[in-house]
């Protein structure tokens, strides 16, 4: 199977300057040994001449007949005790292999609407940067940048746990606005901008504006993580980029970048420090009832 594109628009470093260009590529050549079981089939990806001991689960196609169309259900299944473990949410994509002979097409489809209506359902209350946000201002504990409070994952029981460990006292909570009461001390989070948008490659674009407010000091952070397109690709964005080396067609290695990511994280971190709770005055966890 060689599904994948030979050709790559990129942002590529030539001579100190970022400029965006077409890069060939060599198509992967993949083979891979396949079974059904009932109306699944599982294709196990062939390494030195050796099929892989977990296969990518699929399912829409004809029992016994590989030709047709085949839907990633997001699982594999391991070949030895037949046990399958799920790791990727299809709910916001769709991809497909399409087989016949001799043939082979790979497509997706992405469904931000369905992503963006779980994020705004869900509110930005209930995400990761909480849980580690009440945690900071306690003890320091590690804080990822504001950009974590638009991830669409289920996290309440990690901010639930949090909540109780650090004593944490909600005192009034929308989607995107909290006041609570750690000790002695009350804070206020608003949201003051949370976008998602959708890059043609699938990868969602992010921007999200946090006020975080004991009523004295206001300490606020931006975060803007986007896939690189040509509009981005110049050269005075450079620090933002994450980068990487690849090698053409031709065997020439190049610095590629991949992905922009913008913000004030440290100085963020310094201005909550600034309003935390003394380390000493951490308030023991709630009793569990």
């Amino acid at each position: 199977m060689t599904p994948y594109e030979t050709s790559r628009d990129l942002c590529v470093l030539e001579n100190n300057s970022l400029v965006w260009k077409t890069i060939k590529r060599t198509p992967d050549s993949d083979s891979s040994k396949y079974e059904f079981i009932g109306d699944t089939l599982v294709l196990y990806e062939i390494n030195e001449g050796e099929p892989a001991s977990y296969g990518v689960v699929f399912i829409g196609g004809t029992a016994g007949n590989i030709y047709g169309t085949w839907t990633h259900t997001g699982c594999n299944r391991e070949s030895q005790t037949g046990e399958t473990e799920c790791y990727t949410n299809t709910r916001y994509g769709t991809r497909t292999y399409s087989y016949s002979s001799g043939k082979v097409t790979y497509k997706v489809e992405y469904h931000m609407d369905l992503y963006v209506a779980d994020e705004q359902a869900r509110g930005y209350m209930e995400s990761g940067f909480m849980a580690d946000l009440y945690s900071y201002l306690t003890s320091r504990s590690y804080l990822k940048d504001v950009i974590s409070i638009t991830a669409n994952e289920d996290q309440a029981t990690r901010v639930s746990r949090s909540i109780e460990e650090n004593g944490v006292q909600i005192i009034e909570s929308t989607k995107t606005n909290q006041t609570f009461k750690i000790g002695d001390k009350t804070y206020t989070v608003t949201v003051k901008k949370a976008e998602t948008t959708l890059h043609y490659t699938g990868r969602a674009n992010r921007e999200a504006v946090v006020e975080v407010t004991d009523g004295t000091t206001t300490c606020s952070s931006y975060a803007i993580y986007k896939t690189v397109d040509q509009n981005l690709c110049k050269t005075e964005n450079l620090q933002y980029f994450t980068t990487s080396f690849n090698e053409d067609d031709d065997g020439h290695k190049y610095l590629s970048v991949l992905h922009y990511e913008n913000t004030d994280h440290e100085q963020f971190l310094e201005c909550l420090s600034s309003i935390a709770l003394p380390i000493t005055n951490v308030p023991a966890p709630s009793p569990v009832k």
